[in-house]
């Protein structure tokens, strides 16, 4: 692929160590500091047009192992973002908290194009293996960055732009970051404004769908300052443990609730509201209305119980034309597979029921999703 020569680019690399050349602001200042580690610590070479480090089959199938809980909170939401992206000819990539690519969204018919620039799954982006780039700034700097084309450290990637933002876990962990690159793009870095800011909310609703999930033996309250949104998008999250302390938080509840910060905190020290009235059964079921300690602003809630409560009121599905199903289905499903059975209605409904498509949102063949279909006794409606 086509990139700035490397003469070029090496005496522009220099010249911004050097300072003789420095990109305004924080971001600036961060591109600069990351030159000088990948050329002095690192001793990478900026005039190099070789792309990244892939992993192997065999070393890629043990990472995605180890992040599956990930990927599967992740899934949906990638497969979102591509679809607003892809017009302007973006690929999605995940990666773990090394800077692994561990799953990507890609149109099939640019698939090969995109893997030539290094952007597909088990490609390596750290600051260490590859210099500055989206990723590795996100992995070190834990803030949102846009990276465009020769603010890369190496020629290789300078047609490239890419923007990129952390993924936090229950404690504020890092998790891995989402990233948008394009291995063309306009020249100027204004450009990548929009695309920046949708790969920040796509985040933010992977980190969401992590914390439902990693909260699942919590009660959770999930809390939004307009009521007609509590359903739909909530914006705060809180888990709260069976003596009614606060135990974990999403970044948004920590914005808009400082004493989140310092946790665990009881609930009475945040709302003016008693923690068993949030673990009352009929409040569990309808909208709680309570005001923060702090600023006596309003907010509006729903609390969802802890996972086995839930399964203990949850009615047992049969199918009695379909016993081995029903057999496994006596028992409760486990967390995990509840959320993957949740997971896959929700793509089967957004496709009206075409599988095809549904199994393309989700990222994986039709094949397997008819296999998890069979599994989980997943009927369409006019079928129920």
């Amino acid at each position: 692929m086509p990139y700035v020569p490397s003469i070029r680019h090496i005496d522009r690399v220099r010249n911004v160590i050097e300072g003789r050349m420095l990109r305004p602001g924080a971001d600036g200042m961060r591109l600069a500091s990351s030159y000088r580690r990948s050329l002095e610590q690192y001793h990478l070479d900026p005039g190099a047009t070789v792309g990244p480090r892939v992993l192997t089959v065999p070393e890629l199938r043990d990472v995605q192992h180890r992040e599956e809980s990930f990927l599967r909170a992740s899934g949906q939401c990638l497969s979102r973002l591509h679809e607003m992206v892809r017009e302007a000819d973006y690929c999605v990539m995940l990666t773990d908290a090394q800077g692994v690519t561990i799953d990507y969204r890609v149109d099939r018919e640019r698939r090969h194009e995109f893997k030539r620039a290094g952007l597909y799954l088990g490609s390596c982006w750290s600051e260490r293996e590859e210099g500055t780039c989206g990723v590795a700034s996100v992995l070190l700097d834990a803030e949102p960055i846009t990276v465009h084309r020769t603010d890369h450290f190496r020629a290789a990637f300078t047609t490239l732009t890419c923007s990129a933002s952390p993924i936090f876990g229950l404690h504020g962990e890092l998790l891995g970051v989402l990233d948008a690159s394009a291995v063309r793009s306009p020249d100027e870095r204004e450009s990548q404004r929009l695309v920046n800011h949708m790969v920040r909310q796509g985040a933010l609703l992977i980190e969401d769908a992590w914390f439902l999930n990693a909260a699942s033996d919590c009660w959770v309250l999930l809390a939004h300052r307009n009521r007609h949104y509590v359903e739909a998008q909530p914006e705060i999250l809180i888990a709260i443990d069976a003596c009614g302390n606060a135990i974990a938080a999403n970044r948004r509840a920590r914005e808009c609730i400082p004493a989140l910060n310092q946790m665990p905190r009881h609930v009475s020290e945040l709302f003016d509201i008693p923690a068993d009235r949030l673990f009352d059964a009929k409040a569990a079921r309808g909208l709680v209305s309570l005001r923060m300690n702090d600023t006596g602003s309003p907010l509006h809630a729903r609390v969802r119980p802890p996972a086995l409560a839930r399964s203990a009121r949850r009615p047992v599905p049969t199918t009695p034309a379909n016993e081995p199903v029903a057999a496994r289905l006596t028992s409760p499903l486990s967390d995990d597979d509840a959320l993957e059975r949740s997971r896959i209605v929700a793509a089967l409904g957004d496709a009206k029921w075409r599988t095809d498509q549904a199994a393309q949102a989700l990222g994986i063949s039709r094949a397997t999703l008819y296999r998890r279909i069979a599994r989980f006794g997943i009927k369409p409606p006019h079928k129920c």
